[in-house]
């Protein structure tokens, strides 16, 4: 009688472990196809990366990759020598790539932010509309940047029509070669861009407590300053993760300037991305194309960093 209990109390307790050992392993399993993904996708491109750019790798030498001349950090001195045309060209891309992100971060948030409060207050049709400003964020990056390069063309662009047709050019203007490239590059990208920041931003004003307002407008408050203490504490979290979120996309801006203005942008639009793939694919200078990339890494790395070491981006308004 005290053999069949035993043997059905230690079938019990087996059970009891392999369940605990099998949630215990159930995370890892659900994590590793992601963590697989990340290893093949991220980890070994810049462990590539970061191997060729030491090296004098070349249409020469890219056959045999692994015998490729060891040059130190002759491929950084080079990138960041300003005195030499590469390295003063890659200094002027990373100007006009932050003269690009302040434009359109800034205007591009300013016009989401307008939309957002125009969609957080009830009006009929307010779903479908909320729907439709999606459209432009939704659309592929290469029909909508070919739209607007069609829009910008000099004979047939429906930009030099407009300006023409109301008297302030007399002739068509050449928008995507020369100085005026990159005002159409920005101005494709916040029509692009300002969709997202809406969204978020609805996002935010939909927190806060309709009683707050209510109570603000009882207690005699304007439509300013319900904004300024009662709804913007609520989206100053929201705000600070967009920006964050825009200074790393903007940074890395490519889709735009490739579809607008072709391979060569011209030294007007030419931004950090673009003077890299084509130092490394059109240029076949491999090594020195990854060694400025992995300065524009670790410069991205540092401006994360300081940004978020000073603004603490998704601070909660409790805090």
């Amino acid at each position: 009688m005290e053999a069949p209990v035993r043997s059905r109390v230690t079938a019990a307790t087996g059970k009891a472990s392999r369940l605990v050992a099998g949630k215990r392993t159930l995370p890892y399993l659900l994590i590793a196809p992601a963590l697989v993904g990340t290893i093949f996708v991220h980890v070994i491109p810049i462990i590539w990366g970061i191997f060729i750019s030491f090296r004098d790798l070349d249409i020469y030498t890219i056959a045999n990759w692994r015998a490729a001349p060891f040059t130190g950090l002759a491929n950084y001195v080079k990138a960041l020598d300003f005195a030499d045309p590469d390295g003063l060209l890659f200094l002027r891309s990373v100007g006009n790539v932050t003269y690009y992100g302040v434009v359109t971060i800034t205007l591009g948030y300013v016009i989401g932010l307008a939309v957002a409060l125009l969609l957080n207050q009830r009006f009929f049709g307010r779903t479908l509309v909320r729907g439709l400003v999606l459209l432009p964020y939704i659309m592929p990056d290469s029909v909508a940047y070919s739209v607007w390069r069609f829009i910008f063309q000099a004979r047939v662009g429906i930009v030099n029509g407009f300006l023409m047709s109301l008297g302030i050019i007399k002739e068509p203007l050449v928008w995507l070669v020369g100085t005026r490239t990159m005002f159409a590059v920005m101005v494709a990208s916040i029509w692009k861009g300002w969709p997202f920041a809406s969204l978020l931003l609805l996002a935010g004003l939909q927190s806060v407590p309709r009683e707050l307002l209510e109570c603000a407008a009882i207690d005699g408050a304007n439509r300013w300053q319900r904004f300024r203490y009662v709804m913007w504490p609520h989206i100053l979290p929201v705000t600070k993760t967009l920006i964050l979120l825009n200074i790393l996309w903007n940074f890395n801006a490519y889709n735009q300037f490739k579809v607008m203005l072709g391979d060569d942008p011209g030294v007007y639009a030419e931004v950090p991305s673009t003077f890299v793939v084509r130092q490394a694919f059109d240029n076949l200078r491999y090594g020195l194309g990854a060694a400025m990339s992995v300065v524009l890494v670790l410069m991205m790395t540092v401006v994360a960093v300081i940004y978020l070491r000073t603004l603490k981006p998704g601070t909660s308004v409790e805090d």
